[in-house]
């Protein structure tokens, strides 16, 4: 094999003027064919002799004169023989052009192609979102500013759209509360969206991300703006330091006036509370229950059949009494039936078990442990829990816990002992149980991490919890829902897509605050 390139270009195209190689034809294009007459042949064609290209001269410079040369042809002449160029033909050239602009573009620029390739790639649809956002109005000066933009985790429980979507709801709502702030209190909207966002990705799951979220924001959207540069925080940090100057102008450490409204023993046994760990032999375990939702008689298998799935029929919320016609009638608000009608929802059956030797036959109950040296456990906390159904009963599924300046100090999803048969969503807000960590004994000792026995517990019917728990502590103070209601505006456990435990638990701490407050002002007057 040889090289052609070089010896045949002294012999004219046999193809002109409908050559399909056009500038990388080996022949030569020089000779140009009337556009009338048939292609020549080698036999017939007029030769015209072209230099012979020197050694050192490059191809590209010959091909650039053979192209100064054609571009001296009559534009008519031109123009035919390039509506006559076949597919072939006009693919090259189209290919030889883009070559060529490239060629033109690169040499137009003042940097050399070798800094060029120096350069790394950056990608301009996407601001970089990697940089760890200030969460102080002292560090904002050289933040972040605009709309968040959370970095992609594979590891993520929730789609990367959808948590992008609520940090920019938050975005919206830490802009109006920092407008007063300007330009720093700008900044700072963005981080503390991304921080707040993280916040509750970090203490949820795919299940339970919407549900927090979505509360997270309510919050946020009834926050007032900051009247100062320490007025600032995500929330379940924030504290409105408005409230606190009052309370503390008030009475001092209002919390120190708490242990007056703690519920005596009495009262604690006459609502159902374990004071005491249980004596006695535990009964068998039976396998047959009565359902707490339809109060049929059942038996309880480890694995639901699709027949055990569907086989209760019950209404999901507590039966209420309206005034129709002059009268008082009670009717389930789920689907407005009159009591003793059909239920409105199907699902498994479900058992719950309120004997205290019972539940201690199945985990045993602990006492709260005395207060010891060295302190640091919490004078005053709030609590509530969220609860399973389960083959074993009713289980513990997540705790929450607020200092009494209202920042979360514990918020944990627990894994049952036994299999869930249902995760009771309607109330507990939780739809999954993926990536929880403790088991009960584990939670209960993170919990008695944050108190001791002389710890004031607030929350909202508290028998429950300490039921699931199994835990005896007696300084309790239990708020009603009445009293929720009708000194906060509130009413907690009452949401169609379930609340949310450390809401209620905070509600209870804001409920027994102000009564404290109303309670000295009485006495002022």
């Amino acid at each position: 094999m040889f090289a052609t390139a070089g010896l045949f270009n002294a012999i004219p195209c046999p193809y002109l003027p409908h050559c399909p190689r056009q500038a990388f034809c080996i022949y030569s294009h020089t000779h140009t064919a009337a556009s009338d007459s048939p292609p020549p042949t080698t036999a017939t064609a007029h030769v015209t002799k072209t230099p012979k290209r020197k050694l050192d001269e490059p191809l590209t410079s010959r091909h650039a004169t053979q192209d100064k040369r054609q571009s001296t042809k009559p534009a008519e002449e031109r123009s035919a023989a390039t509506e006559r160029q076949t597919p072939i033909a006009a693919m090259e050239t189209a290919k030889r052009r883009k070559l060529q602009q490239d060629s033109f573009g690169l040499e137009s620029r003042s940097t050399s192609a070798s800094s060029i390739r120096s350069q790394p790639a950056v990608l301009l649809a996407r601001p970089q979102a990697n940089v760890k956002a200030p969460t102080t109005l002292a560090a904002v000066k050289q933040g972040v500013t605009g709309p968040p933009v959370l970095k992609i985790d594979l590891r993520a429980h929730s789609k990367p759209q959808f948590r992008q979507a609520v940090a920019m709801q938050y975005y919206n709502e830490f802009l109006r509360i920092y407008a007063p702030l300007g330009a720093p209190g700008s900044s700072l909207a963005t981080a503390h969206a991304i921080d707040q966002e993280k916040a509750v990705h970090g203490k949820t799951n795919v299940g339970s991300y919407r549900s927090l979220a979505s509360t997270v924001l309510q919050r946020l959207k009834k926050r007032p703006a900051a009247i100062s540069d320490n007025d600032v925080g995500i929330d379940g940090v924030w504290v409105d330091p408005v409230l606190a100057s009052e309370s503390d102008s008030a009475s001092g450490d209002i919390w120190e006036q708490a242990s007056e409204y703690v519920q005596t023993l009495t009262e604690l046994e006459a609502n159902e509370y374990p004071v005491s760990v249980p004596v006695g032999i535990p009964p068998e375990l039976d396998a047959v229950q009565v359902c707490d939702r339809c109060q049929k008689q059942y038996e309880i298998h480890e694995e639901l059949s699709e027949e055990d799935s569907s086989a209760c029929q019950f209404h999901d919320r507590r039966i209420r009494t309206k005034v129709q016609n002059g009268e008082r009638v009670k009717y389930f608000p789920c689907c407005d039936a009159p009591q003793g009608g059909p239920g409105c929802r199907e699902g498994p059956h479900v058992f719950k078990e309120d004997g205290l030797l019972c539940l201690q036959g199945r985990a045993p109950f602990i006492e709260t442990p005395a207060a010891s040296e060295p302190k640091g456990r919490h004078a005053v906390v709030a609590m509530d829990c969220e609860m399973c159904y389960t083959t074993g009963g009713f289980e513990l599924a997540r705790i929450s816990v607020v200092g009494q300046d209202g920042r979360t100090i514990m918020d944990e999803l627990v894994k049952p002992k036994n299999a869930i048969v249902d995760l009771n969503s309607r109330y507990s807000g939780i739809m999954s149980l993926e990536g929880a960590k403790y088991d009960l004994e584990q939670a209960r000792a993170h919990f008695l991490e944050l108190i001791d026995g002389e710890t004031i517990v607030i929350g909202h019917s508290l028998e429950n919890d300490f039921k699931v728990l199994r835990l005896i502590h007696t300084r309790v103070i239990d708020t009603a829902m009445s009293l929720a209601r009708q000194h906060l505006h509130i009413t907690i456990q009452d949401s169609e897509h379930g609340h949310d435990s450390f809401e209620d638990a905070k509600t209870c701490l804001d409920l027994v605050r102000l009564r404290i407050e109303k309670d000295n002002q009485s006495k002022v007057k």
